[in-house]
This record gives C-alpha cells, sequence and structure tokens, in this order.
C-alpha cells in the first residue's frame, strides 16, 4: 500500500507540473504511468481480500504498463517519427502469462519470475530509446534515468534468477522473503528517482530551447540593414554610410575599385575593356 501512495503522489506531482509548467508531449503519458503505477501497488496490496484477477492480473499488468507508458513517453518527448508497438505486444503476452498461471497453473514463483523479465525487458527498451537521439535538434538526455534504467534491469534479472534459487516454495507472495520485501522498498526508490529524472529532463530541453532561441536572436541581430535603392548600411548609432565606409571601418581594410564587365559594357560601350567584348565581336565561323 505504501509503495502504492507513494507512486499516487508521484503522479501527483508530474500532474501539477503539468498543469502550472512548460511541458513537452510524452509528460502526460510519464504521469499516466506514474497513476498506473500506483494503481497496481494499491490493487496487489488486496491479495486475498480481492479476487485473483484484480489482485494478481490486473494489479501486475498495471505495474508492467509503467514502462510502457515511460516509453511511449520518451517516444513523443524525443520526437521518434515512428510508434513502436512491441512494448504493447510485450505487456499483452504478460498479461497472459499472469493469467496462465493464476488460472491454469496457479504457480506464484512463476508470476514472480515471468513479471521480473518482463519487466527488465521492457525496461531495456526504454533505456535503448533514452540513449537514442530521436528528431529532435540536440542530444536531450539525463544521467540519473539511464542509471535508473539499468539499476533497474540488473535488479529484475537477478530477482528472475534468484527467486527460484533462495525462495522456491513460495505458497503466497506476502509471506515470502527477504528478495521480495526488498523489490517493494527498490520499486519505490525507483518510481521517486524516475519522477526526478523525467522533470530534469523536461527541464534540460526547455534550457536547451532557449539557448537556442538566443542563438537565433542573436543571429537576427546580426542582419545588416541596407537600403533597396542606394545600397547604403545603417550602422549600430543608426547612421547611414556608403558601404565602402562601412566595410572599412568594420574590417579595418582599404578597398580599391574597379568596374565589373556588365557596368563597363553599360557605361563604356565603345571601349574594349575586357577581352569578352573583343570575343563577341569576332564573326562566328
Amino acid at each position: 500500500m505504501a509503495a502504492g501512495l507513494i507512486s499516487i503522489t508521484c503522479a501527483a506531482i508530474m500532474a501539477y507540473f503539468s498543469l502550472s509548467r512548460l511541458t513537452y508531449p510524452g509528460f502526460k503519458s510519464w504521469t499516466a504511468g506514474f497513476v498506473l503505477a500506483g494503481l497496481g501497488m494499491i490493487l496487489m496490496s488486496l491479495r486475498q481480500q480481492a479476487p485473483d484477477w484484480i489482485s494478481i492480473i490486473a494489479a501486475n499488468s498495471c505495474i508492467m504498463a509503467f514502462p510502457v507508458l515511460i516509453f511511449y513517453g520518451l517516444g513523443e518527448f524525443k520526437q521518434f517519427p515512428k510508434r513502436l508497438w512491441a512494448p504493447g505486444l510485450i505487456l499483452a503476452a504478460g498479461a497472459g502469462i499472469l493469467t496462465y498461471y493464476t488460472y491454469w497453473h496457479p504457480n506464484v514463483l512463476m508470476r514472480i519470475v515471468a513479471v521480473s523479465l518482463i519487466l527488465c525487458l521492457l525496461l531495456l527498451l526504454c533505456l535503448a530509446l533514452l540513449l537514442r537521439r530521436g528528431g529532435l535538434e540536440y542530444e536531450c538526455s539525463n544521467n540519473l534515468l539511464k542509471a535508473v534504467f539499468a539499476f533497474q534491469i540488473v535488479w529484475n534479472f537477478f530477482r528472475a534468477i534468484i527467486t527460484p534459487l533462495w525462495e522456491p516454495d513460495i505458497t503466497s507472495f506476502f509471506s515470502a522473503g527477504a528478495i521480495q520485501g526488498m523489490s517493494f522498498m527498490i520499486y519505490i526508490l525507483y518510481c521517486v528517482l524516475t519522477m526526478s529524472g523525467l522533470i530534469a529532463l523536461n527541464a534540460q530541453r526547455m534550457e536547451l530551447d532557449l539557448a537556442s532561441a538566443g542563438e537565433n536572436i542573436k543571429e537576427l541581430t546580426r542582419l545588416i540593414p541596407i537600403c533597396a535603392r542606394c545600397k547604403k548600411i545603417r550602422d549600430d548609432q543608426g547612421y547611414w554610410e556608403v558601404v565602402e565606409s562601412y566595410i572599412e571601418k568594420m574590417t579595418n581594410k582599404g578597398l580599391t575599385h574597379s568596374i565589373c564587365p556588365e557596368c563597363a559594357k553599360k557605361l563604356y560601350p565603345d571601349l574594349k575593356i575586357y577581352d569578352d567584348d573583343e570575343d563577341e565581336e569576332k564573326p562566328k565561323s
């Protein structure tokens, strides 16, 4: 129950940020993930009081849906062009496995192993997506999230391997040993750190967007106003100068004057200044 309440609290904090601060696409999916995570833990605490399809299948499905929504939220946040369906298929397969080991072949140990491996796989997909760049113009990642996902992958894999060895005779989830008790504590820490990492990721993108906007403004301020008719340039003090004077002042270099072929033809049609003029007068063979 405590883990569920903490997850719901994290969801409330995420919802507050979503309503009161600038957030990007994907943030609402993350918030929904925390809601499902908390709901799953609360339903799990009703074991032996509520029907198995509520306290086992629905509860664990909500918990497994948490990283699925994190994954889809990251896809929206990092602007990946295609929506991947693999996490949804894995979640559906997990619900099917839970149903099998709840009704057709009841086995608490196999349910623990199955949920652990599915969480491990889903978090691995989240980590892989976090490491990819996506459609953003800049790299937007978070070392805290990387560390949290990596630790959860290792822990869930360890739990799936060690539980059959240390606790092979589990008959009830809540009467299991220290491994399952540690799982609850780690899950609480996982929710809090994931929330912190996602909020930091959103803030990081906001900072990068502001920095990019600042660079664009600087580029715009560097544009030089030039008269459309006489081609004089306006300097920073608002004075209009001829192009030569402005360039000499800005570059500290003198300019020499010449005349281009087109202007030479227009101004001095009788003079053959460029070799091209002579070539044009030669009769074509």
